[in-house]
């Protein structure tokens, strides 16, 4: 989905900062899992996307991830973030 090159040229349009947690680091597993558990997840992946406005609650995407329902994600933040 990350490949797709309409997802790639939205991701850029937006000025998106992707951040790709690595749960086989072992200093940083605790935080991880308690990240998924504040987005009601319990597994990776998880994709997260997290509009500009801080006061706008971040949209928790399906395990299931096709570019189309990214970016629908993709808008919807930009719509929120105004």
């Amino acid at each position: 989905m990350f490949s797709d090159p309409k997802v790639l040229k939205r991701l850029k349009e937006l000025n998106v900062l992707l951040v790709k947690a690595d749960k086989g680091n072992l200093d940083v597993q605790d935080a991880i899992n308690a990240d998924l558990l504040r987005y009601g997840r319990k597994t990776i992946p998880t994709n997260i996307i997290g509009p500009s406005n801080p006061d706008v609650p971040a949209i928790i995407l399906p395990e299931y991830l096709n570019a189309e329902r990214a970016l629908e994600a993709l808008n919807q933040a930009e719509a929120m973030s105004k």
